[in-house]
């Protein structure tokens, strides 16, 4: 297992691939790993998991062994691997419990986001007894099978099957509510919960994508799976990189894949989910003194499942109420006024 700053492999040309404005160029050493993240978004910083760590074999049982574990995962000859977050209170709350997968953005790792999230979803995890998994990409970044960026990976791998394999694994281990397996994620790891909801139908019942809308090569997938799919989309209306109205993610003057406005995100899924085209509510968050408010839309009547978008007027390209990993010119301001991971998991434990 090679080691977070020994990065090299299919990535080890990514800065040739990116055309850096003069500005960018002066503040990349100083925001390396966070750069390479911003291709798609959100590299994270690095915390303390040793490899031996990552050899670890699956966990016994939630009864016998607690707190962050790391997993192997081989498949097609790769040693993929994920964290597995055990709360103390999973045992004690009983019966099959909730899974929610946290995805890493492009350039980030498994490692990085619980640190990157404040912990926090490992402390709402404590709360409620439900476990977190962290997947880990190879070579930091997801391969969707298509789309510009999956196109320049090399080698090339079948996350798809990653994903698949992870699910099986954790709920042939573990006592897990197989009808309450959430996905999130910020930027790239965002479209891999789009991903996981249109190419593995039933497996997952809810997303919540933080800095991301749909990308273009899976609307025609995502608007022919019928199956419903309850979505929270958590955009700010400044991202510099993933543009909310729209159009080509880019990183100075690269420009990687197309993604849908947030609206039509949302027009698509809520058409998917049998909700009406108006939002049934519409309320002001504005707590924090920090330049913007958050405008929350929900679409509750539904015949499918539920649908809410929280519009961060003026947030970036980051995880609202998390830790930054890129400077604040590149990605944008960090909003205050919600926590990114409690309003995801508000929305996840609405579904029963």
């Amino acid at each position: 297992m090679q080691s977070v700053s020994g990065w090299r492999g299919r990535n080890h040309d990514w800065a040739r691939m990116t055309d850096l404005s003069g500005s960018l160029r002066r503040v990349l050493g100083v925001v390396l790993l966070g750069s390479a993240c911003a291709m798609s978004g959100c590299g994270v910083p690095k915390v303390q998991t040793t490899d031996d760590e990552l050899r670890t074999p699956r966990i016994p049982s939630p009864q016998s062994v607690t707190g962050l574990q790391a997993w192997r995962l081989p498949l097609d000859g790769l040693n993929r691997s994920f964290l597995l977050y055990v709360p103390p209170t999973a045992a004690t709350q009983g019966g099959d419990r909730p899974l929610v997968l946290m995805i890493h953005g492009g350039g980030g790792t498994a490692r990085g986001t619980p640190r990157f999230t404040d912990y926090r979803w490992q402390e709402i995890a404590d709360e409620f007894g439900f476990y977190v998994a962290y997947p880990n990409a190879f070579d930091r970044f997801w391969d969707f099978g298509e789309g510009r960026t999956s196109g320049r990976l090399d080698p090339r791998v079948d996350d798809l099957a990653y994903f698949r394999r992870l699910l099986d694994t954790v709920s042939d281990a573990l006592p897990i509510d197989r009808n309450r397996v959430f996905a999130t994620g910020i930027s790239r790891g965002g479209q891999a919960s789009f991903f996981l909801a249109c190419r593995l139908p039933g497996r997952i019942r809810a997303i919540a994508p933080i800095a991301m809308s749909l990308a273009a090569f899976l609307e025609d997938d995502c608007r022919r799976e019928s199956t419903p799919v309850g979505l929270a989309v958590i955009n700010g209306t400044e991202d510099p990189m993933v543009p909310y109205d729209g159009g080509y993610i880019t990183f100075g003057n690269d420009r990687r894949d197309r993604v849908l406005s947030t609206d039509g995100t949302i027009a698509l899924w809520t058409e998917r989910n049998g909700c009406g085209a108006a939002a049934d509510s519409v309320r002001i968050i504005d707590t924090a003194d920090d330049g913007m408010r958050v405008v929350r839309s929900d679409w509750t009547s539904c015949t499918g499942a539920p649908v809410a978008l929280f519009r961060i007027e003026g947030g970036g390209h980051t995880f609202p109420s998390g830790r930054r990993s890129l400077l604040e010119i590149i990605a944008g301001p960090v909003n205050q006024d919600i926590n990114a991971a409690d309003e995801a998991w508000a929305f996840f434990s609405r579904f029963e």
